[in-house]
């Protein structure tokens, strides 16, 4: 049986990995800078990352459709904290990514979208946490992607900091 909210969730995903990908695959394999499919993800990065933040509110919408008997409860918020992080991110995110936004915030604007690097580190947790006992074959492809993606950012940061202390 397909799960509505389950499915908003990965293609929230895949959304999200599809804005990331571009800038980590240009620095760690140099070799596809000038790749299609990376510069096509490059040049539509805000409307994709957009895409992310409604697919996201879209599965938020149903899961908190289908947990309205709990809302009042505290543990529900407590079992949500990944999620509700990882959503407030992700609109930072959406409402800034905008031109005018960029000049105003300037260096700013940067700093705060380094915040798109905690999402990514949440998102693991969140995945295995709401899935525990129920994991599909999407989730253990929702797991792997988004590590593969967590890890070339490592690897990414690692090398600029090489480069900039110049080893």
């Amino acid at each position: 049986m397909v799960n509505t909210e389950n499915v908003f969730g990965f293609l929230a995903l895949a959304t999200y990995l599809a804005t990331l990908a571009p800038s980590n695959l240009r620095i760690v394999f140099p070799a596809l800078k000038m790749n299609t499919v990376v510069t096509q993800l490059l040049k539509h990065r805000r409307s994709i990352g957009i895409s992310t933040f409604m697919l996201s509110v879209a599965h938020a919408s149903i899961v908190l459709g289908y947990h309205q008997a709990e809302l009042l409860e505290r543990n529900f918020y407590i079992q949500s904290t990944s999620g509700l992080l990882i959503i407030t991110i992700f609109a930072l995110l959406a409402f800034t990514s905008n031109s005018w936004s960029i000049k105003k915030l300037k260096k700013n604007w940067k700093r705060l979208h380094s915040l798109t690097y905690l999402a990514t580190m949440l998102l693991p947790w969140h995945i295995a946490a709401k899935m525990a006992g129920r994991w599909t074959p999407s989730t253990m492809v929702a797991l792997v992607l988004t590590l593969i993606v967590l890890c070339m950012f490592c690897y990414r940061r690692y090398l600029e900091w090489e480069r900039y202390i110049g080893i």
